[in-house]
């Protein structure tokens, strides 16, 4: 059984919660296909997921890109500076300020994620100050996080002959590129904003960005899986889809629907509440 692998970057939207509900509605065989995941974010599916022969993960935002890279090939120095730096009001202000040097830029990057107030990349949320006595995101940091680091660089380097290739450019772009047969696609884009109170992220999508990328993969030759949250553009866009469901808690501890929609039929129809 595959050892179930935790978050290195608190990021908006992220699917650690449910990954298994997603992976499992993935289609049979999907790790002899090339799969492409462009809206990669904190990569929770492909973290969790069986390694494929070609994996390419995409992401517009050239903070979460430049992270990753550097996890790869610097992790050692990564961690090590992770581990010295101070949970610390000053640490969290000079994180907004970026610096010629990637490894430098992706500790700050850390920073700013995982001491705010909520793991927004859109707007400044303030320092997490620690009151109470237990602070969930200050213990993982020092005692979990280097630990982290190393395990992800492991996933994100080449082994077995599979390949994992990094890119960082428009999600349509890229979906375009992938246009075939044996290609699993798993597309996460940021949530309509009407399903939704406030930005949350760094590269926010309008609904005319939203439908035209549903227009693209509508035709698309590949294996796809949508998620987000329930809402009426893309059950009419999507119509004639799979589609499942799972009740889970939104920002602020609302309750929600996120979805799946497949352009296929998955071999198992996994259902899952997450509550």
């Amino acid at each position: 059984m595959k050892k179930e692998m935790k978050t290195v970057l608190k990021y908006p939207g992220s699917k650690w919660s449910m990954t298994s509900w997603i992976i499992n509605n993935f289609p049979a065989c999907y790790e002899d296909m090339t799969y492409l995941e462009p809206y990669f974010g904190s990569g929770a599916v492909f973290f969790n997921k069986k390694r494929s022969k070609v994996e390419t993960i995409n992401d517009i935002d050239t903070n979460v890109v430049n992270l990753f890279k550097v996890i790869r090939e610097h992790p050692d120095k990564l961690a090590s500076l992770v581990e010295m730096t101070p949970w610390a009001r000053d640490e969290y202000k000079l994180s907004y300020i970026s610096v010629d040097d990637p490894i430098e830029n992706a500790r700050r990057f850390l920073v700013r994620m995982w001491m705010a107030i909520g793991a927004k990349s859109s707007d400044k949320t303030g320092f997490r100050n620690n009151i109470k006595g237990f602070n969930g995101n200050l213990s993982h940091w020092h005692n979990r996080l280097p630990q982290r680091i190393m395990e992800v660089t492991e996933r994100l380097q080449c082994s077995n002959n599979c390949i994992v290739q990094i890119e960082n450019q428009p999600a349509i772009r890229i979906i375009e590129r992938y246009d075939r047969d044996n290609v699993l696609m798993y597309i996460d884009p940021p949530y309509l904003l009407s399903t939704r109170s406030k930005r949350i992220y760094k590269h926010e999508m309008k609904d005319q960005d939203h439908e035209k990328l549903i227009d693209v993969l509508i035709n698309h030759k590949a294996f796809i899986i949508i998620s987000g949250y329930d809402n009426d553009m893309y059950n009419d866009l999507l119509r004639g889809w799979s589609k499942q469901y799972a009740n889970v808690l939104a920002e602020g501890g609302k309750s929600a629907v996120e979805v799946i929609w497949m352009n296929y039929q998955p071999t198992r129809q996994v259902e899952m509440k997450i509550v």
